[in-house]
C-alpha cells in the first residue's frame, strides 16, 4: 500500500468522530471535505485544498487531487479513527488545526483481539486559511507518532477502540 497515498487521504477522512457542537468552524469545514470523500465526489471535496496548497513534500493542489483519485480508485478497507482534533490557532484570516489519527486495514481492525494490533498512529499539523468567506487547506504536515507520543485524550479513544491490544 501507498503510505504516502494513505497519509494524504487520512487528513480528509473524519467523518463521525466527536460531537459537532464541540467543533470550530475550521473543524467543521475539514469534516464537510470528508464527507464528500464519502461520497466520492472530488470535485466537492477538492473545494477545501486551496489554490495556494503547497507542503513540505512539494505537493500541490493538482498533485493532492490525483492522489486522492488513486485512493479512491484502488485501496478499500482502510479503518480511519480520528483520536484527536482541536483548533490551536485561529484569528480571523488563519487557523492551525492539529489532530491524531490512528488507521489500520478493516480486516485488521477485526482481528485485532487476535493479533494486538492498533494500525499506525499519525500527527497531522493543519494549516487554513479563511479565502472569500470559507476555510481552505495551505499547507498540511504529518508525522508517524508512537503510542508513548499521543496525547493523552488520544490514547483513551485509541484504548477504547482496541481494548484488548494494550
Amino acid at each position: 500500500m501507498n503510505r504516502t497515498v494513505i497519509i494524504l487521504t487520512l487528513l480528509f477522512f473524519l467523518a463521525g468522530c466527536g460531537s459537532s457542537d464541540k467543533r470550530s468552524d475550521v473543524e467543521v469545514a475539514i469534516y464537510i471535505a470528508v464527507d464528500a470523500v464519502f461520497e466520492k465526489d472530488i470535485n466537492k471535496f477538492m473545494k477545501i485544498v486551496s489554490e495556494d496548497y503547497y507542503d513540505n513534500g512539494e505537493r500541490t493542489k493538482t498533485d493532492i487531487r490525483e492522489k486522492v483519485e488513486i485512493y479512491l480508485n484502488r485501496f478499500r478497507g482502510i479503518s480511519v479513527n480520528i483520536l484527536n482534533i482541536k483548533t490551536v490557532k485561529k484569528d480571523n484570516e488563519n487557523a492551525e488545526v492539529v489532530m491524531e489519527v490512528n488507521f489500520s486495514s478493516g480486516i485488521g481492525k477485526m482481528l485485532s483481539k487476535i493479533v494486538r494490533s492498533y494500525g499506525e498512529t499519525y500527527r497531522f499539523n493543519i494549516k487554513m486559511v479563511r479565502k472569500r468567506d470559507k476555510w481552505e487547506v495551505i499547507d498540511a504536515r504529518w508525522e508517524w507518532v508512537s503510542i508513548d507520543e499521543l496525547y493523552p485524550e488520544s490514547l483513551k479513544v485509541l484504548r477504547e477502540l482496541f481494548p484488548n491490544t494494550f
